[in-house]
């Protein structure tokens, strides 16, 4: 069963359409790990939700299958999407280089404010860190590149990294679900959470080079190339 439109945790605020209404609610559970890899989806269930007819349910689902978070199989059945490992390092090497990219560029354009806002996000990721909330931590990790991104002067490369963003969380929670299903040691999570400490330490030095040099390597390290934690029969499991 779905939860009610306040089960995620947030206030959800109606869009124009009962269309975009569905589409934005199952696409923020889906991303957030609400709905998890495999689990059907059920067209009548979801519109008695909404008190709408299948209509707009359809609709958003072929809106998100465009997006590749859910799938429909031969026997119409809508299920969210699951990830591979090869999908995973593909996104990931993407986001290395334009996330390198923008944030290099920022350095030179964060007010002291914002390094003081960046120090701050980074202690709430430590405590995170510490207490293995890890759901927390994804979401306070993006916040900090977030605050990055924004500051690149690039428009475009920003709504790009946000929309990357968003697949990462996707892929992410995936990532923490096979690993607690198989009881897995997920070492990425450690070595994130020092890699930002460097970054911190980097920003505060507005050392330009070496904030490059540590996002060139930062996403995906702990299950990438030879440090795949997960073997690639988890997930096809």
């Amino acid at each position: 069963m779905i939860k009610g439109a306040q089960g995620i945790g947030v206030r959800f605020e109606l869009p124009a359409t009962i269309s975009e209404s569905i589409y934005q609610y199952l696409k923020k559970a889906i991303i957030e790990g609400e709905l998890k890899p495999n689990q059907r989806l059920q067209e009548k269930e979801i519109a008695e939700l909404f008190h709408a007819s299948t209509t707009p349910v359809r609709e958003a689902f072929q809106r998100l299958g465009a997006e590749k978070f859910i799938v429909i199989n031969a026997r119409k059945d809508v299920i969210v999407a699951s990830v591979t490992l090869e999908e995973i390092k593909e996104l990931f090497e993407v986001v290395r280089v334009l996330d390198a990219f923008a944030s290099k560029k920022a350095i030179s354009r964060l007010s002291e404010r914002d390094i003081e806002e960046l120090r701050k996000m980074t202690e709430r990721l430590t405590f995170f860190h510490r207490r293995k909330r890890v759901y927390d931590y994804v979401r306070e990790n993006l916040k900090i590149h977030d605050r990055l991104w924004k500051a690149c002067g690039n428009k475009f490369l920003y709504l790009s990294l946000v929309n990357l963003a968003e697949k990462y969380t996707f892929f992410s929670n995936q990532v923490f679900f096979i690993t607690q299903r198989s009881k897995g040691d997920p070492s990425f999570f450690d070595r994130s959470h020092s890699d930002h400490l460097e970054l911190m330490a980097a920003i505060e030095k507005r050392d330009e080079g070496e904030v490059e040099r540590i996002l060139s390597s930062h996403w995906g390290k702990g299950f990438l190339g030879e440090e795949i934690a997960l073997k690639e029969e988890s997930w096809k499991r």
